[in-house]
């Protein structure tokens, strides 16, 4: 497992790299179609640069632009193959592992899934930002000022304004 998931970075690290070199072709790149709803998001006309990984049916894509309109989001991707290969290479299938041959009937979910999340697999990162706090004595130190009275003498009379 632990080798697996080496393999998996190590292929993630080489398309990176590849792509912010640019050594890609622009012709192989794929467009995703994602449909959101952001009605109040300003439309954009051209791609925006940005790295990043998706997920979509069991194929893993690296995306180096992005576009986003009130209804869609437009991922331009190239297919990681060695990831996708890695993945699906380390499932492991019980079929070939049981010596009991699974029914069909048994292993229906009974849950139907419906709407875009079947389809995409998010990956959600966390962060605490949560500072902590450490209590700090405070001292109050009262100030008295006093006003001179000293009189300065101007050497002329000051000019007249002109209004």
């Amino acid at each position: 497992m632990l080798l697996s998931q080496y393999f998996i970075k190590a292929s993630d690290d080489f398309a990176n790299e590849q792509i912010s070199k640019g050594y890609y072709k622009p012709d192989e790149l794929v467009v995703i179609k994602i449909p959101v709803r952001m009605p109040y998001v300003q439309e954009q006309r051209q791609y925006e640069n940005i790295s990043g990984q998706i997920q979509l049916k069991g194929n893993c894509y690296n995306y180096v632009a992005l576009k986003m309109t009130r209804d869609t989001m437009y991922v331009k991707c190239i297919p990681n193959y060695n990831k996708t290969k890695l993945i699906n290479d380390n499932v492991i299938n019980a079929k070939q592992i049981s010596d009991i041959p699974l029914s069909k009937k048994n292993h229906v979910p009974t849950v139907k899934k419906t709407g875009l999340d079947t389809d995409y697999n998010y990956i959600v990162t966390l962060f605490d930002l949560t500072v902590s706090a450490k209590e700090t004595s405070c001292s109050t130190v009262y100030m008295e000022l006093q006003l001179l009275n000293t009189y300065l003498s101007s050497p002329a009379q000051p000019p007249e304004s002109q209004a």
